[in-house]
């Protein structure tokens, strides 16, 4: 599966939006199967972006279920610098196809871009 920016962006911006004291399972996103919604929760997860819980079937790296807890202090970092749509299309512009970077590579670059005054 491949890795969605758009995607990340939504699951950051609808945890934000719920309360904060509760853990948060199937989230629905227009467009997004359950599966894609669950890969993209596993790879926030592991680059520290999030904390949840990933269910994957015996012997799968394929994750069937998540609860996610908290967004982390990174995770607001990211959100805080895009939340607003105008930034976030400039950003995806000027790094346009990064191909199959890891996460925890690309979300320090669209940092970058924004200390940078380049967006």
């Amino acid at each position: 599966m491949k890795r969605d920016m758009d995607l990340i962006r939504k699951i950051l911006l609808n945890i934000d939006a719920c309360e904060h004291n509760d853990a948060i399972s199937g989230m629905q996103i227009d467009r997004y199967s359950h599966q894609e919604i669950a890969y993209h929760v596993m790879l926030l997860n592991e680059a520290g972006i999030i904390k949840a819980k990933i269910v994957c079937d015996e012997g799968s790296k394929i994750p069937q279920e998540y609860v996610i807890y908290s967004i982390t202090r990174e995770g607001y970092a990211f959100l805080d610098a895009f939340a607003d749509e105008r930034l976030w299309k400039k950003a995806t512009k000027v790094i346009g196809d990064i191909g199959d970077a890891p996460i925890h590579l690309v979300i320090p670059l669209f940092m970058e871009l924004i200390k940078a005054h380049v967006i």
